[in-house]
């Protein structure tokens, strides 16, 4: 048992975050290792169809959660990194990313995420600074770890970046669905297992602006082993404020 105070659904989450794509993998190609949990990985590959697309990275940097680190006596905040390889298709036709590589911050978040949504989030090491002149450097870590396993530098781009945007996802409709695959029980309690397939389709709004990325480890941004060794197209999109919503999830026994 891990003591963790249970967070159910719906999750009502605000910050800032940065997009980045990536060229997509063919369908019949390998994910690229580090693409997943060794304990997960044949878990997370599995069920539907894989058909490829542009994948995504996320960093997000939350300054109100139900979970995570305690700022004021009722406000929380957390850092998440995500990897999403693309998209799969299912028996009934329907076709949604996933989310194979997650960290968050705390252990509050690891198991509240995986409990609600099978969403796959292990706990690391989180270093986000903005500098007075709006270069953002992350690196992310394993706990107790001497060197980083994903580093980038985050950019503004010159009279570019000062032209910021209204964004709703909700007008992309259910092209930005997730669909998640049960979790087996990793090495520590927060790490807890489910059952049944979970689908989501997050709520993300906010003021969106683009930004430049530099990956940090030999020209990439993981280092192949806790995060892909990948490198994102250049230019990316950060949104601050952030509004995301988590709903409650409708959940398969197969799919």
């Amino acid at each position: 048992m891990s003591g963790i105070q249970a967070a159910p659904a719906p999750w009502k989450l605000k910050g800032r975050n940065w997009i980045f794509v990536l060229s997509g993998i063919s369908k019949n190609a390998s994910f690229p290792a580090g693409f997943a949990d060794p304990n997960e990985a044949e878990a997370l590959a599995s069920g539907g169809e894989f058909v490829g697309g542009q994948g995504m990275i996320q960093i997000v940097s939350y300054t109100e959660s139900p979970v995570g680190t305690l700022l004021t006596f009722d406000i929380k905040s957390d850092d998440e990194l995500i990897y999403l390889p693309g998209r799969w298709k299912y028996a009934d036709g329907t076709v949604a990313f996933r989310i194979t590589r997650i960290y968050v911050s705390s252990k509050e978040s690891t198991e509240n995420g995986r409990r609600n949504w099978n969403i796959p989030k292990h706990v690391a090491n989180f270093n986000i600074h903005t500098a007075e002149n709006g270069t953002t450097s992350v690196t992310v870590s394993h706990p107790n770890a001497s060197s980083p396993f994903f580093e980038a530098t985050i950019k503004a781009i010159p009279i570019l970046s000062r032209i910021s945007v209204p964004v709703n996802l909700r007008i992309l409709g259910e092209y930005t669905a997730l669909m998640q695959p049960p979790l087996q029980s990793g090495e520590l309690p927060e790490e807890v297992a489910t059952k049944q397939w979970a689908g989501l389709n997050p709520g993300m709004k906010g003021s969106a602006r683009l930004v430049t990325i530099t990956p940090g480890l030999n020209g990439k941004v993981g280092d192949g082993v806790g995060f892909p060794a990948i490198a994102p197209w250049s230019i990316g999109v950060a949104m601050d404020p952030l509004d995301l919503d988590f709903y409650e999830p409708s959940l398969y026994d197969s799919r």
